[in-house]
């Protein structure tokens, strides 16, 4: 259950994401040295037998943090269903064995730039740093924005403030206060 609102937020977007139209992206990042020397590499993690699970991608999607990826992309981009995406996507130009990590980046690239991509991110960082936040009273005027944006009714809203108001010893999380509010 911990994870739940994020993960499901995560297979909605992958539908989205594999259709979305690209915005215009912002202003690149200057990429370093490491980052450019990564790029020129073929995908050989594709061909050689290492591409075997989950970890083994997410170690691979891992090295494009030298080139600005985040956490947060690692784990989106790292899942087998997003690579799946992407790489239908790539093998349509090139053979899978030209392809290079630059391909992938761009690939990244383009879907971070769609606005389904931001919206998804933006959420589920906030559903996260709600999910992991100590529920208090005391931080309730900022927490109440994040239940708001994250577009949480009315009455989830006020249960969750009447359990604050009458356990302000709480040490629950806000994910442990909805788990216990649920029963």
């Amino acid at each position: 259950m911990k994870l739940r609102l994020p993960l499901l937020l995560l297979f909605i977007s992958a539908a989205f994401l594999s259709s979305a139209q690209v915005q215009v992206a912002s202003a690149a990042t200057p990429l370093t040295d490491q980052c450019k020397s990564l790029l020129g590499k073929k995908l050989d993690f594709l061909i050689d037998g290492s591409f075997q699970d989950e970890s083994s991608l997410k170690k691979e999607i891992a090295r494009l943090k030298e080139c600005g990826l985040d956490d947060f992309d690692v784990k989106f981009f790292g899942r087998m269903e997003s690579m799946s995406a992407m790489l239908r996507k790539m093998t349509k130009e090139k053979q899978l064995e030209q392809l290079r990590f630059e391909d992938l980046f761009t690939e990244v690239e383009k879907i971070k730039a769609t606005s389904g991509f931001q919206q998804v991110k933006k959420m589920t960082l906030l559903s996260e740093t709600l999910a992991t936040r100590k529920g208090d009273i005391e931080n309730w005027n900022q927490d109440i924005k994040i239940f708001q944006e994250l577009g949480a009714s009315k009455n989830v809203i006020s249960q969750v403030f009447e359990y604050l108001e009458t356990h302000p010893e709480s040490t629950k999380t806000y994910q442990e206060i909805l788990e216990s509010l649920k029963k």
